[in-house]
């Protein structure tokens, strides 16, 4: 079951949606993976609490898997910002710690 809370721009009150959620068998499609890499990779940078098992390499795991024909090389740029983020916090001290 997803469920989202929101509130029309000018409303006081919030509104909830809820759908359910077929389990499907198969692979999740190429754009949804790499989306999904994209998302995961915005809660790296903010240190977001929902982060929950997060890492730098499984944003690299599934954006590389997630590449396909990539004809004007978004996707390429992106793991490379990915790399880049993932060497600066790895050697960057962040409130006295190494940020993982």
């Amino acid at each position: 079951m997803v469920r989202l809370r929101y509130k029309d721009p000018k409303g006081s009150t919030s509104k909830v949606l809820e759908t359910a959620v077929n389990d499907r068998t198969g692979a999740a499609s190429e754009d949804l993976r790499f989306a999904s890499a994209v998302a995961e990779f915005a809660m790296l940078l903010r240190d977001s609490e929902n982060r929950g098992q997060a890492s730098w390499e499984q944003v690299l795991a599934l954006a590389r898997g997630a590449r396909g024909d990539d004809d004007q090389g978004y996707r390429g740029e992106f793991i490379g910002l990915v790399e880049t983020a993932k060497s600066l916090t790895e050697s960057t001290p962040v409130a006295g710690r190494i940020v993982e």
